[in-house]
């Protein structure tokens, strides 16, 4: 019989995986606009004066 935690903890991480977030959407409107080579990174942006933290959306230009 398998482990009901391993099992509730592998469910979690598939939905996880999977939610699209309004921010998930943004990334994918924007690399769709994007040149060949680039990829659009979601980062958690530098603290503020107040130590809050939003994730951003980065563009990152091809290395060749």
């Amino acid at each position: 019989m398998a482990d009901p935690n391993t099992e509730a903890s592998t469910d979690l991480e598939f939905v996880a995986a999977t939610v699209s977030t309004p921010l998930q959407r943004a990334a994918g409107r924007l690399r769709a606009v994007l040149p060949p080579g680039w990829r659009v990174e979601i980062v958690d942006a530098p603290e503020r004066r107040y130590g809050r933290r939003e994730p951003i959306l980065r563009a990152v230009m091809p290395t060749d």
